[in-house]
């Protein structure tokens, strides 16, 4: 470990921080970076190695927004960024904001609405208009006031940068309007069999989809040939002849199926046949009583209009008082001479 700490490039300033070598690509120009602490902010990088000084040291907090800068398209706090990670980024600068040298419309605005007076903080407010306008071309003032916010300026205040945004956006879409019009009058002037760059093609109608050749599909429009031989080549279905119910009959009507062969149609309702009644009594018919329990059958007549056979109750009880003893009346059952009757004790059972 002592060997390694002496062979290190820090070894003689009694700096021993660990170092790298790499390279930035900034406003679109490779820079190399030797032998930096990897520690290093891309604020101090910029502006003590590489020598743009562009982006101001303000607070390294990342709370006044002086060091904004762009990464990747991205707007950012050079304070806050290691430089070792911005590393093979694109980043965008201040001093690329103007490409022929000199000031850029973003940063002649602010100077034309009065928002530069120590011009401290004015290159942070310039790469944050920039990426506004970048993002959205028409702001309105609360999202101007927005993408402004993270920038602190204690001597003109916003107004004059809120005025900036809206002359830039308002320039640069009247810029693009006219390059549009100039364009339209180009194309119109042309001659027909002189084609130019600003000539928009032709769009594609339903009539020019129809006239492709096909890939082995059927066209999708009905005014197509091919569309009606391919409904002619399917046969046509023969179709059933619909069913017309008939509603004419009366009123009175039954409609039920027809019996079959042989059947008799059931009569109806009170209808007397072979001496006896089908169905229940007509509405109206009063029921007897019940009579109580234990009366005896009423003897062969008539119930409720029909005849019936009912020989009465003798008193005949056919049981036994559960001791063997006979009831009065009961008799053997006939056709069974070899059994004796019920109760009769056998002279060969001991146990009776």
């Amino acid at each position: 470990m002592t060997d390694e700490l002496l062979n290190h490039p820090g070894a003689l300033t009694g700096d021993v921080r660990p170092t790298a070598s790499y390279t930035l690509r900034v406003n679109g120009v490779e820079r190399p970076v030797s032998d930096a602490w990897i520690g290093e902010s891309l604020l101090y990088v910029l502006r003590e190695r590489l020598g743009l000084a562009g982006a101001k040291d303000g607070c390294e907090q990342g709370e006044c927004g002086a060091c904004s800068v762009q990464v990747d398209g991205q707007l950012v706090n050079g304070c806050l960024v290691p430089a070792a990670l911005a590393a093979d980024s694109e980043i965008n600068t201040v001093e690329g904001l103007s490409g022929s040298g000199g000031a850029s419309d973003v940063q002649q605005a602010l100077a034309d609405s009065g928002a530069v007076q120590c011009g401290y903080c004015t290159p942070g407010l310039a790469m944050a208009v920039h990426d506004l306008l970048q993002r959205n071309h028409r702001p309105s003032e609360i999202e101007a006031r927005q993408a402004l916010c993270g920038n602190l300026c204690r001597c003109t205040g916003y107004r004059g940068a809120l005025a900036a945004v809206q002359t830039v956006a308002e320039a640069r879409e009247a810029a693009l309007e006219a390059e549009l019009d100039a364009a339209e009058q180009a194309a119109a002037t042309a001659a027909p069999d002189e084609p130019t760059a600003a000539a928009a093609p032709p769009r594609a109608t339903e009539q020019s989809f129809a006239d492709l050749p096909l890939a082995g599909e059927l066209p999708l429009y009905a005014d197509s040939e091919l569309w009606h031989e391919a409904d002619q080549l399917i046969p046509p279905q023969a179709q059933a002849e619909p069913v017309v119910q008939d509603w004419s009959a009366p009123a009175d009507a039954v409609y039920a199926a027809p019996a079959p062969a042989g059947w008799e149609p059931t009569p109806a309702h009170g209808t007397a046949a072979d001496g006896a009644l089908y169905g229940t009594p007509a509405q109206g018919t009063p029921y007897l009583p019940t009579p109580p329990h234990g009366t005896p059958h009423q003897e062969p007549g008539v119930y409720q209009g029909v005849p019936h056979q009912d020989p009465g109750f003798d008193g005949t009880v056919y049981a036994t008082d559960g001791y063997g003893h006979q009831y009065t009346g009961y008799q053997a059952t006939p056709g069974h001479d070899a059994t004796p009757a019920h109760g009769i004790r056998l002279p060969e059972d001991e146990n009776a």
